[in-house]
């Protein structure tokens, strides 16, 4: 009877749909060539668009080139190279790729000096028109133009020195340093291949740049380095003098003055809203302190979120998750824009009343956008029941706008089944036409899908693509923010996954956006960086990679599935779902900076930095060091026993960070880890959830559920009224 009306109900709904789906009957794992499919071991092989051989064999004829001193042979191969390949990767090191252009840039900058005059006398004419037009129009395009084209000009520095102050300007400490840092030369110890980009030769003072750097970091809070910095400025340039502030000053003197003053400044302020997750394009936001979690202030229903797969080739046994139960997970993660929450879903986006929990606008109910099919979530577990991964829900609002992944859960379809009748697709709502449908895009071919929401600077909206195949594709794409016509399509990588093309997946990777570059962790071995403009790759990095494992037993860093990489002054912190260590990244140069142990596999929220140190959650909560000797190790752990308490993601809300349990949600200080506080769940009918703050309330997003908990002087009506009300 059970299964007459599973069928019963499949057919219908794919009678509305119209799609013809099977239902198979539970078989026992299979076996390939006499192993279980369900163990996996991934093939070493990462693909990313590298530049062709040929490339080496030209640069080695530049070396001969250069050692039989024909400089105009060699400048002009490098030009061709850069013509024809510049935008190709070439690995530098054992982890690190750059574009072939900037390695070009690089070689001509190494010329002797007979060779860089000869460079300069062809190239140093164009480079002062695109500084001189830049610096009138105050255009960073045209300065970067100079820097990324003719880098081994006499130009460059003064290009970088002016792209630097203009980042100062900005309060974009990160690139004013980066910026500064290569107007020093500096050449690799011998024996050791030169691989760091700056200028051959500079006339400016070196006390003047590198008293800014001192500067930036000052600025930006990050009082360590610059007292390190402050040091060794000291020792090289004791009594230099120039200008800085609008003054002539003594350089250590005035800069120990400010680095003083910096400790009492107060730390930056909240973030306005909670726009898209972890409530910033960078990943890294702080929410406003909740009121006093005294009482629940409303309560309103949501959709049952999918369970994770049932099993892997229908064994019966589900797949275990970290903090989270796999037949219920936590997959809702709502934004705030004003007074609203906004819930995206796969059927349906929701909208409600911070303060209240109430529809928004009148009473036309909290649903507003609904999937045209009206395909009901529950079914897709037994449409794909051989799956890989838990659907995730997330969203963006910018500028009154909000984008999100709608529709079928599946990024990666098996062999057996290639139709993407389910296939997800993007909306943009407009907010303030109470949810008014402006464009929806969806996938230009059957073998694609988008992974994961958008992240938005308000002109494109930037999302990734996955290609359906046994090494499954990563392509970043920019649709235009106002049309959702798309604008450019980069690939980035390609490697094998624990499905290998047997198993349907489910994942759900987000892109980080600061100023003009999006980083993206694609969970196949590579990180990566492109420019926002126009999708040109800058660096990408591999790390090391868990390749074998056993699907009905994952080790638990595989439930990293929403984990897009952490900005944060200048770095990159990336904890990838095929590692069971978390990584440090230069987010300009893609420089690994160091790497945890293995210990942490547990991790799978980043939840944000305060200070020089990395709180980050999964069964247990860490601070983990960013600096110094404390670089990669955890300084404080709760429990400090083996306990596996966690459950939801946790959130940074004024000084203190709340974690959440089954049973409690924890208060501890961000700072020194010390606890503050807990807020019993269990004696109100209550568990765990993604926590987030709107409205000054403390909200959970359950399973099931959103629930707002606020003092006690905003009470409603009582728990059986609200969920009644629903939507």
């Amino acid at each position: 009877m059970a299964l007459g009306f599973r069928r019963l109900f499949i057919s219908a709904v794919a009678a509305g749909s119209a799609v013809v789906w099977a239902v198979c009957p539970a078989r026992p794992q299979p076996f390939v060539s006499g192993v279980s499919a369900a163990e996996f071991a991934l093939g070493a092989d990462i693909t990313l668009d590298r530049a062709e051989p040929t490339v080496r064999t030209y640069l080695k004829r530049v070396d001969q080139y250069v050692a039989d001193g024909s400089w105009d042979e060699a400048i002009q191969t490098l030009r061709r190279v850069m013509e024809e390949s510049g935008e190709k990767l070439i690995q530098v090191s054992s982890s690190r790729y750059i574009t072939v252009r900037e390695l070009c840039q690089l070689r001509l900058s190494l010329l002797p000096p007979e060779g860089l005059a000869r460079y300069r006398s062809q190239a140093d004419a164009a480079a002062r028109a695109w500084y001189e037009e830049g610096v009138a129009r105050r255009d960073s395009v045209l300065l970067g133009k100079v820097v990324e084209e003719a880098f081994a000009t006499r130009w460059a520095d003064d290009a970088l020195w002016v792209l630097g102050e203009m980042a100062l300007e900005s309060a974009d400490y990160p690139t004013a340093r980066h910026c500064w840092e290569r107007m020093i030369p500096a050449r690799a110890p011998a024996g050791v291949p030169d691989t760091w980009l700056s200028v051959p030769e500079t006339d400016f003072d070196l006390a003047a740049v590198r008293a800014r750097l001192v500067l930036a970091s000052i600025l930006e809070g990050s009082l360590q380095r610059a007292r390190s910095e402050l040091a060794r400025f000291e020792q090289l340039h004791p009594d230099s003098r120039g200008w800085l502030g609008g003054r002539e000053v003594r350089y250590a003197e005035a800069l120990g003055e400010l680095l003083a003053e910096g400790a009492g400044w107060p730390a930056p302020g909240p973030a306005s809203g909670w726009p898209t997750f972890a409530g910033s394009p960078e990943r890294n936001a702080t929410a406003p302190e909740p009121a006093d979690p005294a009482v629940v202030a409303w309560r309103v229903p949501l959709r049952p979120t999918f369970p994770a797969s049932m099993s892997v080739w229908d064994s019966g046994r589900p797949v275990a998750r970290v903090a989270e139960r796999p037949e219920a997970p936590l997959s809702y993660h709502p934004v705030v824009s004003g007074p609203l929450i906004l819930v995206a879903g796969a059927m349906e986006v929701l909208a409600f009343d911070a303060r209240s929990g109430r529809p928004p606008w009148g009473q036309g109910g909290s649903v507003i956008f609904r999937h045209p099919y009206g395909l009901d979530p529950r079914a897709w577990r037994f449409l794909r029941t051989d799956r890989l991964g838990i659907p995730r829900f997330t969203a963006t609002v910018h500028e009154g706008r909000l984008y999100a992944r709608m529709g079928g859960p599946s990024t990666g379809r098996s062999r057996q089944r290639p139709s993407r009748a389910d296939a997800g697709y993007l909306v943009c709502l407009d907010l303030e036409a109470e949810g008014r449908l402006v464009w929806q895009a969806q996938p230009d071919q059957i073998d694609l899908a988008f992974d994961g929401s958008p992240v938005t600077d308000g002109i494109g909206a930037y999302v990734v693509m996955r290609r359906s195949e046994i090494q499954p594709q990563i392509y970043v794409v920019c649709l235009d923010a106002a049309t959702g016509r798309e604008r450019w399509r980069r690939f980035v990588s390609a490697g094998e996954t624990p499905a290998r093309g047997l198993l349907s997946e489910t994942t759900h990777t987000l892109l980080t956006l600061h100023r003009d570059t999006l980083f993206v962790n694609t969970n196949l071995g590579v990180v990566a960086a492109l420019s926002a403009r126009d999708g040109r790759l800058k660096w990408a990095t591999l790390y090391p990679r868990v390749r074998e494992g056993n699907l009905l037993n994952l080790a638990p860093h595989w439930c990293r599935d929403l984990n897009p990489c952490l900005y944060d002054r200048g770095r990159l912190l990336v904890a990838p779902a095929d590692s069971p260590r978390i990584f440090a990244l230069d987010a300009a140069t893609g420089q690994i900076l160091w790497q945890t142990d293995p210990g942490l596999e547990d991790v799978v929220h980043l939840l944000g930095v305060a200070g020089d140190r990395l709180i980050a959650s999964g069964w247990r909560l860490y601070w983990i060091g960013l600096r110094g000797q404390e670089a990669g190790r955890v300084v404080r752990m709760v429990p400090d026993s083996g306990a596996r308490v966690g459950y939801g993601r946790g959130i940074i809300a004024g000084d203190c960070v709340w974690w959440p349990t089954r049973e409690r949600i924890y208060v501890f200080d961000k700072r020194t880890g010390q606890q503050r506080k807990e807020i019993s769940l269990a004696p109100r009918g209550l568990a765990g959830g993604n926590l987030f703050v709107a409205g000054g309330l403390l909200v959970m997003a359950t399973d099931r559920e959103l629930i707002a908990l606020g003092p006690r002087s905003v009470q409603g009506p009582d728990d059986a009224e609200r969920v009644a009300r629903g939507r």
